[in-house]
């Protein structure tokens, strides 16, 4: 919507989920720890990206510049997790997990919110920029 001093004008188009996402979205690495643990498990929710391409490294500097940010980077049994974090312009927090095995097109990516009904956008804005 649009609002001036003449009326408020509504528009009816789709837009890529991650320009919701806010510049304000990183967390600290004890505050995401935390954030983690608090949230209940049913409130995880995974899903599988195919067609991936790139290292770890420039996955999470893509994923930088649309304001998801990677919190830390473990390699735990030769695949490599990235830790991230992101925030909605309703100040919706959503802390994620990517976990990726080199030379493999296909990444598991695991969501946890206290408002999980976001997680279908946010699969969808990871493809997309992946």
């Amino acid at each position: 919507a649009v609002k001036n001093n003449i009326d408020v004008f509504y528009f009816a188009c789709l837009i890529p989920a991650h320009i919701l996402f806010t510049e304000d979205g990183q967390l600290d690495k004890r505050v995401f720890l935390t954030t983690w643990k608090e949230i209940p498990a049913n409130n995880e929710v995974q899903h599988t990206i195919s067609n991936v391409i790139g290292t770890a490294d420039s996955i999470a500097q893509k994923m930088t510049l649309n304001n998801v940010f990677t919190i830390a980077k473990r390699n735990v049994e030769g695949q490599d997790m990235l830790y991230q974090s992101l925030k909605l312009t309703n100040n919706i927090w959503v802390l994620l997990e990517l976990k990726l095995q080199p030379g493999n097109p296909e990444a598991t990516l695991s969501l946890k919110s206290r408002t999980v009904e976001v997680a279908t956008c946010i699969f969808q804005a990871y493809e997309a920029i992946i």
